[in-house]
């Protein structure tokens, strides 16, 4: 059988996506000749006709796509550790629960596993909780490192402060313990001294309302300051007081009708990238490419996605980095270094 009928859909979607400079890489891996994608409107499409004819299988696609990956990774720093923190909150108890953080958390650990990052994946967890993991975990990464942190869940502002909302969070009289702002993630952060950190927040940035909030509004006289030791990207899915947006895609255990409201039940299976910003981030990770254009990429697909959605992107410091540049330290210590301190805090916290 040809590669096309036996290449799993998902990896020819992701052929489809490929540019024009990563199809000519992976041509001249695979050596073919007498091709160019100067002019092709469809790269990645006609790329993939071309290895068809060739005769190429899935397995040998696979081999010729790992090679050109390996070949073609430009270095532009080698940090001492490479850390993501990947935050997924769902299953909140008194606002409404949502389908997609811990899969798209999982599903975007697995590629950051596979370049090389050590993984703490953290999911359903209260501020205070939160608070604890982080300075303790923060304190064991050695400085000179890549950090990068992520989180999908509720969220929302309160005087111009970006705030994560954690799973005991109500609806109304919102206190201070019930959230973590964005100051103090960039804080704990920076006390490791890294040399790149990447904060990105698939979360609304609806403003709180001050009438069934005026107890926190008062305590609020300033916001926390926040410091940063090199190179700062921090991505956020939506623009100021808008939403951000989960289409769903379910695995269902039994047919419904696509015209009534569903709610999710035993059985059924979330596919991941339902959101539509973690959904184009998982696209993207694993392009070579700076960070900086990696976030561009990102939101230029969220842009266009199905719900009218409009990302920013916040730099500080211009040096180039990629999330595949390569760790010198020891990333083995640093792994037991880190599950030794989770072990001694919360069960919902997984490091790999």
């Amino acid at each position: 059988m040809s590669l096309l009928q036996t290449l799993p859909y998902k990896d020819y979607e992701r052929a489809l996506k490929f540019t024009k400079e990563q199809c000519e890489i992976i041509a001249k891996v695979a050596d073919l000749r007498n091709i160019s994608f100067l002019d092709a409107g469809k790269p990645g499409e006609m790329l993939m006709k071309q290895l068809d004819r060739q005769g190429y299988s899935a397995n040998q696609y696979k081999q010729i796509l790992n090679s050109a990956f390996i070949t073609r990774k430009a270095t532009f720093y080698k940090p001492q550790a490479k850390v993501a923190i990947l935050i997924g909150n769902e299953q909140y108890i008194h606002l409404a629960k949502l389908a997609t953080p811990a899969t798209d958390c999982d599903h975007l650990g697995t590629k950051l596993k596979t370049m090389g990052f050590t993984v703490i994946t953290l999911k359903n967890i209260t501020s205070g909780v939160l608070k604890n993991v982080l300075v303790h975990l923060l304190e064991v990464v050695p400085n000179d490192s890549y950090c990068l942190v992520f989180y999908a869940g509720h969220g929302c502002e309160i005087c111009n402060t970006k705030c994560l909302l954690s799973i005991d969070c109500p609806s109304e009289n919102i206190q201070p313990q019930h959230f973590i702002t964005e100051n103090f993630l960039l804080n704990q952060v920076a006390k490791c001294k890294p040399d790149l950190c990447v904060l990105l927040m698939d979360m609304c940035r609806v403003n709180l309302d001050r009438n069934n909030n005026q107890n926190l509004f008062a305590q609020l006289l300033t916001t926390e300051d926040y410091s940063i030791h090199k190179n700062l990207l921090v991505g956020y899915s939506t623009l100021a007081d808008h939403a951000a947006y989960e289409v769903v895609q379910i695995e269902l255990s039994h047919s419904v009708d696509s015209k009534l409201t569903y709610e999710l039940k035993t059985g059924d299976q979330v596919i991941h990238g339902a959101s539509q910003y973690a959904s184009a981030l998982c696209d993207h990770i694993e392009d070579d490419c700076d960070v900086a254009s990696l976030i561009d990429k990102v939101h230029g697909d969220v842009e266009n996605a199905a719900k009218k959605q409009r990302p920013i992107k916040l730099q500080c410091g211009v040096a180039k980095r990629s999330l595949h540049d390569p760790a010198t330290g020891d990333s083995s210590l640093l792994l037991k270094n880190l599950q030794k301190v989770v072990k001694q805090l919360n069960d919902n916290i997984i490091v790999l």
